[in-house]
């Protein structure tokens, strides 16, 4: 695996990311900006725990969110992101909005060190139903929020309008 080291966290442990194969180091190669703001956050963070999600306010807008809060008026569908076997919900006609928020997720490793396995702008947000890291919350979280159309490419046979979920 190729590990592109990002920072030290404030209690010596590594913080890396995968950019060839993770789906952090995939929005950082569209956005590579991003990683500055990363290194801002966990550069002074004492890191604990297994998987560990972060959510922080830089106190300045940092870029767009593809994260939209639904209604009954959107037409959403649902669709398999690229190289993923999940569906995510999609809003048509929708666009991305300013957003001061930083979401980070990071994972220990068998050495004690932190690989970031997601990254993004905007509000941290439970990972998708079927998810392999689904929580009881996703379910709930996105039948009123989606993602922008067009925000990722997806796998064009899985559209639907039917939830899968």
């Amino acid at each position: 695996m190729y590990k592109y080291v990002i920072t030290l966290s404030r209690n010596g442990h590594t913080i890396y990311v995968n950019l060839i194969t993770s789906s952090a180091g995939h929005y950082l190669n569209r956005q590579p900006y991003v990683l500055a703001l990363v290194r801002e956050v966990l550069k002074s963070m004492r890191l604990s725990g297994v998987r560990i999600a972060i959510e922080r306010d830089m106190g300045r807008v940092i870029g767009n969110t593809d994260i939209v809060e639904t209604s009954d008026n959107d037409s959403v569908f649902y669709a398999q992101p690229h190289k993923k076997n999940f569906f995510s919900r999609y809003a048509k006609n929708r666009f991305p909005s300013p957003s001061p928020k930083l979401t980070i997720i990071l994972e220990k490793d068998l050495d004690g060190d932190y690989e970031i396995v997601d990254t993004w702008i905007g509000p941290c947000s439970p990972p998708f139903p079927g998810d392999i890291n689904e929580t009881n919350t996703s379910r709930s979280y996105w039948s009123t929020h989606a993602l922008v159309q067009d925000s990722q490419a997806v796998q064009p046979k899985t559209i639907t309008k039917t939830c899968p979920y």
